[in-house]
């Protein structure tokens, strides 16, 4: 069985929403990336946008479990500007290389989850799968339930997948 890790961030709630029903849903252990100062009011969304768009460090906390113990990471990060939340985005340039399977979750108001899954291939050198993206008003509305147990449902079986049909070194070709 593998062990599998939800790491989110979330400025305004609808993430850890998000994160919290796929915990529940499906037993996996959930970990929080947090801003090392607060990010309330027209001062915090200055910081958002010059961070984003300017590519600016983000300062994060993260007092989770050590994720190279994980098989799996599960990365629910919102959209910012159409781009990858900046603490995430620090978050997974620090702890590159990431161990296992890399599956992600966008939560947007409206549009910049493919860009966001990109900007995580890029920085992890991985391709996330699966990969969902919901929209704020569906998380908030609880039209998401389905969309995220359907998302458990296909992490689990990557999961296997990855364990049972990895094909053993012995019976890859030679370079010659």
């Amino acid at each position: 069985m593998s062990r599998t890790l939800i790491v989110y961030y979330s400025r305004t709630g609808t993430a850890r929403l998000v994160a919290e029903l796929m915990a529940a849903q499906s037993g996996w252990q959930l970990t929080e990336v947090t801003d090392a100062r607060p990010r309330a009011g027209f001062l915090g969304d200055v910081r958002c946008v010059i961070e984003t768009l300017l590519g600016k460090r983000a300062p994060y906390r993260y007092e989770g479990p050590d994720l190279g113990s994980f098989d799996q990471i599960v990365v629910l990060a919102p959209i910012w500007m159409g781009h990858l939340a900046a603490p995430m985005r620090d978050f997974l340039k620090d702890q590159t290389p990431l161990p296992g399977h890399l599956s992600v979750v966008c939560v947007m108001a409206a549009r910049g989850a493919f860009r966001a899954v990109e900007e995580i291939a890029q920085i992890t050198a991985m391709i996330p799968s699966p990969v969902l993206a919901l929209c704020q008003r569906d998380v908030l509305t609880g039209l998401s339930h389905e969309e995220v147990a359907g998302f458990v449902e296909q992490v689990r079986v990557a999961g296997q997948w990855g364990q049972v049909k990895r094909r053993p070194v012995w019976l890859s070709p030679s370079e010659a």
